[in-house]
């Protein structure tokens, strides 16, 4: 009869005789570091066991780390080094992320690597970017970024541009060390014929490790002009004129002219120019009997005199088959 004892440490010894990951130091901290520069760390790997041991992958928990290992297969009592780079940018404070190490230890066969920092930088802005939703084109209006000195150096804006962006003027304000921008939109500078647009916004100052920082602006335009229905629509046969009204109205009920239309297509036209001030103005649409087989996307672009609204778009989509 064999002995229980003979039975029960047979496994233990060929588990002994296995590979063994092992790691000196698992976490390692950074401190605070600058959000514009990149760090290095090297976590020392070592197989323990009486086996190879093989490493078969390295697995970052963010793309903002990248691994290189010295070597994959380590004999028993060898070591290697695993390099972990951390890039900072876009991260903002306290920040903690982990590389898992795939091996066949059958023990440990995911062993985790965890490292931290603080991110400081030199200058944070607010935001990165500013919405400007519902702008009326009958005024200004504004919005503030504040610049926050992340190392006690105080903050000093030196110019500010927006290329192309006529309708975009700045302001500053010190506070402290700090110091806040103010944008102000002017609505009535915004192109006619544009509802919404993006800007980029250049804060230069005098800070040689910060000298510029990008706020991007987007903007839309107040909607005061509607239309029923929103889409002229016409799915007819070709070889004939087809017509299609639509009522184009002021949200506000302020009463306005349609002074003028103009059409991507010679084959449209808009009838019921002309009338007087009115809060709405039914119009007809009206496709040429020129216009062959096909599909057809074209615009409309109605010229009025409200001040909320100098452009209007309307859509017309046509399948006549």
């Amino acid at each position: 009869m064999r002995s229980p004892l003979l039975l029960l440490t047979v496994p233990a010894l060929c588990w002994a005789q296995g590979p063994v990951i092992s790691v000196d130091r698992p976490h390692h901290d950074f401190g605070r570091i600058d959000g514009d520069s990149r760090v290095t760390h090297r976590f020392r790997i070592s197989n323990r066991g009486g086996a190879n041991l093989n490493i078969s992958r390295l697995n970052p928990s963010c793309g903002c780390t990248s691994t290189v290992i010295g070597q994959w297969t380590l004999k028993p009592g060898e070591s290697t080094e695993v390099e972990a780079a951390f890039n900072p940018a876009g991260f903002r404070g306290t920040v903690r992320k982990s590389i898992q190490v795939v091996s066949d230890d059958p023990a440990n066969p995911n062993l985790t690597l965890t490292f931290e920092a603080e991110i400081v930088r030199e200058i944070t802005p607010s935001q990165d970017s500013v919405f400007f939703q519902g702008v009326r084109r009958t005024g200004t209006t504004k919005h503030a970024v504040k610049l926050t000195s992340g190392t006690g150096r105080p903050v000093r804006v030196t110019r500010i541009d927006a290329p192309g962006a006529k309708y975009l003027s700045f302001g500053i304000r010190p506070e402290g060390g700090n110091v806040w921008v103010d944008i102000a939109l002017d609505g009535a500078a915004l192109p006619a014929h544009q509802m919404v647009g993006t800007d980029a916004v250049a804060i230069q100052t005098d800070n040689p490790r910060a000298p510029l920082l990008n706020v991007t602006v987007q903007w839309e335009a107040y909607q005061a002009l509607t239309a029923t229905p929103p889409r002229v629509a016409i799915a007819e046969a070709p070889g004939r004129e087809h017509r299609q009204k639509i009522l184009v109205a002021n949200a506000d009920r302020k009463p306005f002219r349609i002074l003028s239309a103009r059409a991507t297509s010679s084959l449209l036209r808009v009838e019921g120019l002309g009338g007087g001030a009115s809060d709405r103005h039914e119009l007809t649409i009206v496709m040429d009997a020129r216009a062959k087989a096909g599909l057809y996307n074209e615009r409309i672009t109605l010229t009025t005199d409200s001040p909320d609204q100098r452009e209007f778009e309307l859509r017309v989509a046509a399948s006549l088959r």
